[in-house]
């Protein structure tokens, strides 16, 4: 038996030593978790936003993992619902033990993981949603696209000085934390950049799941005349179309404005002609990518999934990328042992503080860093660029982007209009 043991234990060591490993080499894996959802009103967005994730994970993978460690990564369906995303979160920090965790493609949604990832002081990262209160749930909880108020501070002056809208109707769900904080944001800066209290003409709200808008596209009829634009601030991909069909059923020719709700080719797919000329504000746009990040995350994502990359899955892509580098610089810092040494809340913690204070994340497809955070207006909420896109001919092409210098300086005063101290 001894003698049939030691052969064994032979054959074993030199079927290591082909295979180029040994068990000491065997490394533990990293282990990151999202909560995308795939189903239900946020799954649109979730499943594109998954792909993203995917494929900066196989990335590194590929590349033999970070200094060695793979990434073990495991995606829950949270369908869009409030008690299985909970309970989602807590299977990811307490059974998979996950250093941290990304998803979420609303404000509602992540309501119920973020207080969840915040209790287990683990990290999480909004995914795509854009209300800048987010991080208010706590200091591990944190935004990788911009907020709201740089998007609507941005989008109102693209309208008023390139577009040169001076009168407006707005449509917005009211059902929606993004929709609502976005159109306040939106409609104070117009007003603040036209220096007209009566510049929205008209504002017209509906509720997540409305699918006949005849009532509010009525009202709005009744002053087309009146306007020089359309501006509406859809939470899902599926509204932005619908209603602009209907709108323009009903003779609303003038031209559209969408914010980044509507940033996805079931715009063009289910609009058509109608949405023909329409402009967009949104996080990135993949036929003019701002840094080599960008351009080669393009080339990678098209090679992978057969299309080009929408704006939610580069923040899918971002999300997993900020993590991803976050834990390398750990990892250069502490070096191997002090990695090994550290306790799964250290992890968790160490993860959070480079987070916050590395001065820059240069991986993801847009440098992205966050202002101190006892200084910001809004803590954890990152500074970036807002891109604008405009339908041609059937295609969301790139149209130019606005840099934060350009629109921040406006900020305060605009801010202090909607009683944000």
């Amino acid at each position: 038996m001894k003698r049939l043991m030691m052969g064994i234990i032979v054959v074993f060591a030199a079927v290591c030593m082909i295979s180029g490993t040994t068990i000491a080499e065997e490394k533990e894996p990293i282990v990151l978790g999202s909560i995308w959802d795939l189903v239900g009103f946020g799954g649109a967005l979730g499943q594109t936003c998954l792909q993203g994730s995917k494929l900066a994970v196989k990335e590194v993978n590929d590349a033999g993992g970070l200094r060695g460690h793979m990434i073990k990564y495991t995606n829950i369906d949270g369908q869009s619902d409030l008690a299985v995303i909970s309970n989602a979160a807590l299977r990811l920090t307490e059974k998979f033990k996950v250093l941290a965790g990304v998803g979420g493609e609303d404000d509602s949604l992540n309501s119920a993981s973020g207080p969840v990832f915040q209790a287990h002081k683990t990290v999480y990262l909004t995914g795509c949603a854009t209300t800048p209160t987010q991080p208010r749930m706590g200091e591990y909880i944190f935004m990788p696209v911009y907020g709201d108020h740089f998007q609507g501070v941005a989008a109102a002056k693209y309208c008023v000085q390139t577009l040169g809208w001076k009168k407006i109707a707005v449509l917005w769900d009211s059902a929606s934390a993004y929709s609502t904080y976005l159109t306040k944001s939106f409609t104070e800066a117009f007003k603040f950049y036209t220096n007209d209290p009566t510049a929205v003409v008209v504002s017209e709200s509906y509720l997540t799941g409305d699918v006949v808008f005849t009532a509010q596209l009525t009202r709005i009829r009744k002053v087309r005349d009146k306007i020089d634009g359309f501006v509406t601030v859809p939470p899902e991909p599926q509204d932005a179309p619908t209603y602009t069909k209907q709108a323009r059923n009903l003779g609303i020719k003038v031209p559209m404005f969408f914010t980044d709700g509507a940033d996805d080719i079931s715009l063009i797919k289910v609009g058509g002609k109608h949405v023909e000329g329409a402009h967009i504000s949104t996080q990135f746009a993949a036929d003019f990518p701002t840094t080599e990040v960008g351009k080669k995350f393009v080339k990678a994502f098209t090679n992978e999934n057969g299309h080009e990359p929408g704006a939610f899955a580069a923040a899918g892509y971002d999300c997993m990328r900020l993590l991803l580098e976050s834990i390398e610089a750990i990892m250069d810092e502490k070096g191997e042992k002090g990695w090994n040494s550290m306790s799964l809340a250290q992890k968790r913690t160490a993860i959070r503080d480079m987070l916050q204070n590395r001065p820059v994340f240069n991986t993801t497809t847009v440098p992205t860093s966050w202002p101190p955070a006892e200084t910001a207006i809004y803590p954890r909420v990152p500074d970036k660029p807002v891109v604008f896109k405009q339908v041609k001919n059937q295609k969301l092409t790139y149209a130019a982007h606005m840099e934060p210098e350009e629109f921040t300086k406006d900020m305060p005063a605009i801010l202090k209009n909607m009683g944000v101290k």
